[in-house]
Order: C-alpha cells, then sequence, then structure tokens
C-alpha cells in the first residue's frame, strides 16, 4: 500500500482518481496542491463553503457558470442533477443537500480534466448521491482525474479510484479488492444444522461493553485500523476482525460486500451498478447509508441471493 507525506507528494502521484478521508484543514491544503499543479489544465472545483451570490437562483447561477465555461448547458445540468424543482429557488434559500448538487452541477458545466470537490456526497440522499457518483463515474471513463475528502470512509470507497486516509500527517492507502480471500468460501460459513447457537457481537463505549444481536447490526466496517458494527445509525467500535465477523454474522444473513464491509442484507433496500466498475447498496435505515460493493463480489452475491 502507498503512503505519501505531503498533500503536494500526493497530487504529483501516478493514482489517477484520489478519495482521502481527512479534515478541513488538510482539504484547504490538497485543494491549493492541486490548483498549483493543474493550473494548466481545465479544472474544477467545488468546496463545501461555496454558496454563490444570496440573490441569484439556481438556474440563474448555473446560467453563467455555462457561459462561462463553453461546456455543457446549464439545462443538462439541472436536469442531471435533480434540480429542476429548485431552479427558480434563491441560492440563500437552498437546503444543504440542494447547496450540495448545486456545486456538483456547476463543477459538470465544466467538463473538467481535473475535478476537485470537498465531501461531494455530505447531506445528499439515495438520489442525490447517484446523480453524483454517476457523473464522476462517466467523467472518470472520460480521462478526467478526480481529487475527492469525504468523512466517513464509506463514502469514499464509493468512488472509483485509490482511496487513503490521512494520519499524523501521512496519505495512507487503503486496501481494497476485487475478489474473495478471506476464507470462508463461496458458500459462505458453514451452518450447524439445528443446533442452537447464541451469537453476540461485542462493542465498547467509553464506560461499557455492549453485547449486540446480529438482527440489530445494519453493517459492520474497517476503517482507520479499527472495526465498527452500525446499530440504529450509531459506530460503535468492536474488537472483532473483519473476518471474525464474517465468520460469525454469515449465518445470519450477513455478506462481505467489500474488503472493508460486512452488510445486513435484510437491510439492503437496493444495489445499484452506476457504470461496469462501480456498485452500490444503499440500506433502508433512516440515512438510506449507501455501502460499496466491491466489483469481485457482485457476481457472488447475486448467485447467492439471487438479484
Amino acid at each position: 500500500m502507498a503512503e505519501y507525506a505531503s498533500p503536494e507528494e500526493l497530487v504529483e502521484s501516478e493514482e489517477g482518481s484520489v478519495h482521502v478521508e481527512c479534515g478541513r484543514d488538510v482539504s484547504a491544503a490538497l485543494l491549493a496542491a492541486v490548483r498549483a499543479r493543474f493550473r494548466t489544465r481545465r479544472l474544477a472545483f467545488a468546496v463545501e463553503t461555496d454558496r454563490g451570490s444570496a440573490v441569484e437562483t439556481v438556474s440563474s447561477h448555473l446560467r453563467l457558470y455555462s457561459r462561462l465555461a463553453g461546456g455543457v448547458h446549464h439545462e443538462d445540468a439541472i436536469a442531471h442533477f435533480g434540480l429542476r424543482d429548485a431552479a427558480k429557488l434563491r441560492l440563500r434559500d437552498a437546503s444543504p443537500a440542494q447547496m450540495a448538487l448545486v456545486n456538483l452541477a456547476r463543477a459538470s458545466l465544466f467538463e473538467p480534466e481535473v475535478c476537485f470537490l470537498e465531501r461531494p456526497l455530505a447531506d445528499l440522499d439515495a438520489e442525490g448521491r447517484k446523480a453524483a457518483l454517476s457523473w464522476i463515474a462517466e467523467r472518470v471513463e472520460r480521462g478526467c482525474r478526480f481529487f475527492t475528502t469525504l468523512e466517513p470512509m464509506r463514502e469514499a470507497l464509493l468512488m472509483p479510484g485509490a482511496v487513503f486516509w490521512h494520519e499524523d500527517g501521512r496519505f495512507i492507502e487503503v486496501e481494497q479488492d476485487d475478489g474473495n480471500e478471506n476464507g470462508i468460501g463461496e458458500n459462505g460459513p458453514a451452518f450447524a444444522g439445528d443446533e442452537v447457537r447464541v451469537c453476540k457481537i461485542p462493542a465498547k463505549t467509553d464506560a461499557a461493553t455492549l453485547l449486540f444481536d446480529p438482527r440489530d447490526i445494519d453493517f459492520a466496517e474497517s476503517m482507520n485500523k479499527a472495526n465498527y458494527v452500525s446499530v440504529h445509525g450509531t459506530l460503535y467500535p468492536t474488537p472483532l476482525t473483519m473476518d471474525e465477523l464474517e465468520a460469525q454474522l454469515g449465518r445470519f444473513g450477513f455478506f462481505r460486500c467489500h474488503r472493508s464491509f460486512v452488510v445486513n442484507v435484510q437491510r439492503v433496500a437496493k444495489v445499484e451498478r452506476y457504470t461496469r466498475n462501480s456498485f452500490n447498496l444503499t440500506l433502508n435505515d433512516a440515512a438510506k447509508t449507501s455501502v460499496p460493493l466491491a466489483k469481485g463480489r457482485a457476481d457472488e452475491m447475486r448467485e447467492r441471493y439471487g438479484f
């Protein structure tokens, strides 16, 4: 796995598109490095604080940038990002989700060769994420290089390209996979017939050890060298490894959809394919959480569960 000691070093690398889990200070430093390195390229960028002029409408804002960019027509961008109903809305009245889509739509107008996006999936619902991810995947296939900064890690893993987290001044690559390398077997863990077994998944809080029923868990996730289980929208750290979680949860309808994720298949509401290499699982929890599905595991999931 690759490591880089500075934003400049990461930007100068040959990693292609890069997605980084980090805070806002690191995001700003990475944007500065991208702007310096690609100042002669067709560059677009969007950061969370972009709000435009308060009196502009969504339509007039995008029309202006369409004329400046000379690329995509603003009406096409409005349609792709689902902004038709908000076209006459003044930017000062736009919700965080609507403003995030406006910023993405503005970046799309330039048909960029290089694009920097700060937390592009933040505040978006399932349809908004689909619009964002499908546009990013389409531009990557056309040769655009993306740099995105995101939180949490699972949002970065939905993106096409290399994923990194920032720790102690270094950018550390997240290992990803295309297939089943965990040794559990193609048909999942063995079921012990009618044997009755109690399974509780341990997790920690500051004051106690919690024991969760598998049926209450939406997914398990590995990030930044630690593992977590998600229960009712809250992440709890667990001492179990991902292989141990897969082995214990497999007989309760969980599937290892990615090296870093084990998902409760009963919670999966939608399976989407944005491009030939981009897959996403949308859960039926309150947040409509998106979980990445590794390309090499998509066929196994389809064969095992029939979708």
